[in-house]
């Protein structure tokens, strides 16, 4: 099976010079990012050399990013500067820029949430996986508030083993979270 680089392994490659990996970025948010900036500015070729710009500039300061999940944040925001750069040369009114700003905040929300959506999914899976009491623990601690002595007299067992139990549970999920970033 072909291994798909996650942003932060293709922003490591794109920092390096590989334009390969640079190409892999423009293909994968292009589209996405060219929809947005041509709501708000609803001029075709304005759009396009702001698409273009946005990548150049991308390009030339990719050694200044950093990246925890995706790419289309930053590109986002080089985009939105010029927009408005583009708007104030034009002496458009700034109510645009704020138009913009929601969209493109819209947007990032979006991605957000189905990046939470998709973690989450994730995080049950490692739940549903692990052993019972670790699991009923878990559950008891973070999704009812419950405290280490409440859990304890509920489930029959020692505190300690309660604190165990917690314990592991959270450094599974740690490690079933690291290994999805990667």
């Amino acid at each position: 099976m072909m291994h798909i680089p996650n942003d932060k392994q293709l922003l490591s490659a794109i920092q390096k010079g590989n334009q390969q990996a640079f190409r892999q970025v423009f293909d994968i948010y292009w589209k996405k990012l060219y929809s947005i900036i041509q709501s708000i500015i609803r001029d075709e070729e304005t759009t396009k050399d702001i698409l273009q710009n946005t990548f150049i500039a991308f390009w030339e300061r990719r050694c200044s990013f950093v990246v925890e999940q995706s790419l289309f944040p930053i590109l986002v925001k080089i985009a939105k500067n010029d927009v408005i750069d583009l708007f104030r040369k034009n002496k458009v009114r700034l109510a645009w820029a704020d138009e913009l700003t929601a969209e493109l905040h819209t947007s990032y929300a979006a991605d957000a949430e189905y990046i939470a959506k998709e973690l989450g999914t994730e995080i049950d899976a490692a739940i549903v996986s692990m052993p019972v009491n670790m699991k009923h623990c878990y559950q008891l601690s973070r999704h009812h508030d419950k405290s280490i002595k409440e859990i304890a007299a509920e489930l029959r067992l020692s505190e300690q083993t309660v604190k165990n139990n917690i314990s592991e549970a959270l450094k599974r999920l740690r490690h079933h979270i690291k290994l999805i970033e990667s």
